[in-house]
């Protein structure tokens, strides 16, 4: 064998020795160590993490809803009578109050046919008040004063008649509003039935989202709630109603929150997202540094127990506020790790260092 060989042999033999001389004669520390704890963990090799302690405080959790602005009513302006348009006083985009004229109809033989009407009706009533004279000193039967009576009605009948049909010659708003829409111009011949304007009524307004079936028995009528506009515009108002049946295809229920718009600066079809209040609950305020995945995915924080060992506790993220987040799922009686926890596992014993507030 020659030199090389040998020094190396030497050195490996040497090696072999000092790693045994631990087993059989091992130090007066490892000792002590073994024999309190029955594991040889020197406490000068055990991780350090800084903790505090939970403090849950009552949280109103927020269910967030994916919505849009729709207009409370929109009505489309229809002809009650048939005719040629001859003045049309707005336009679209113009805003009306309730009453003001939209579409003119010529009123064609109308007014006259009108005028004849309260002509007959003076004529019928003179008629009858001479009938009742008559009737009183008996020179006049009981059916004759009778048919007197009846033409006078029916002369009354027929004016109101007139008087509505005339009337009807104009379209007017029902509400104050803006008009969407106009769907005929001047010199347009309208059908009854036909429709001149749209017209959209602009305070107040509503956003609507669809529900799903496990929160919506957490929220009722009357409830407040607000509402982020695709702007970033903040509405705020009330829930004014909740479908009573799911729509069949998604299994959820509508929402309407009702809102006020006196600056008429809301639009219809905008994107919003809809924010209810719902139930109070216990939850901790946290930064988001702080929650961590476990090998199953789960979402939560490291805690330490009374005997310093580590242990994982799943959470919920159920808010946000200004400088992190709430959770719930801790109790009071916790120990979060707050700085450390990325370098620990539950299982493993640490040492602790309380976080000064």
């Amino acid at each position: 064998m020659n030199k090389s060989y040998r020094t190396a042999l030497l050195i490996v033999a040497g090696i072999a020795l000092l790693l045994l001389s631990g087993v059989f004669f091992p130090s007066e520390e490892t000792e002590t160590a073994s024999a309190s704890t029955g594991t040889a963990v020197p406490e000068q090799s055990l991780m350090t993490v800084k903790v505090m302690q939970a403090t849950s405080e009552p949280f109103t959790k927020d269910i967030v809803l994916r919505g849009y602005t729709e207009a409370l009513r929109t009505v489309s302006l229809k002809s009650q009578v048939a005719g040629r348009i001859i003045d049309l006083p707005v336009e679209k985009g113009m805003r009306v109050s309730r009453g003001d004229a939209i579409c003119r109809i010529d009123i064609e033989d109308r007014e006259a046919n009108y005028n004849e009407s309260v002509a007959l009706v003076k004529q019928r009533e003179l008629e009858f008040a001479a009938s009742e004279k008559l009737f009183a000193q008996g020179h006049r039967s009981e059916t004759q004063h009778s048919g007197a009576k009846s033409a006078l009605e029916a002369a009354i009948a027929r004016s109101l008649r007139m008087k509505v049909e005339l009337d009807n010659t104009v379209v007017r708003a029902p509400f104050n509003g803006v008009i969407n829409d106009r769907m005929i111009e001047i010199g347009d011949y309208m059908k009854e039935g036909d429709a001149c304007a749209l017209i959209m009524e602009e305070d107040p307004f509503l956003v609507v989202a669809d529900i799903s079936e496990n929160d919506i028995g957490k929220i009722a009528v009357g409830d407040k709630a607000h509402a982020l506009l695709q702007n970033g515009q903040r509405v705020d108002g009330r829930i004014r109603y909740i479908s009573s049946i799911a729509d069949q295809s998604t299994r959820t229920f509508r929402v309407e929150l009702e809102v006020s718009n006196p600056d008429h600066n809301i639009l219809d079809g905008v994107t919003a997202e809809l924010v209810i209040q719902a139930d109070q609950v216990l939850a901790q305020k946290m930064s988001p540094a702080t929650l961590v995945l476990n090998d199953a995915g789960l979402v939560g924080v490291r805690t330490v127990d009374g005997d310093n060992v580590v242990h994982f506790v799943e959470v919920e993220i159920i808010g946000n506020h200004p400088t992190g987040v709430w959770v719930s799922g801790l109790d009071n009686s916790d120990k979060i790790i707050i700085e450390g926890h990325e370098f620990v596992k539950a299982g493993e014993s640490v040492k602790t260092v309380t976080a000064v507030n």
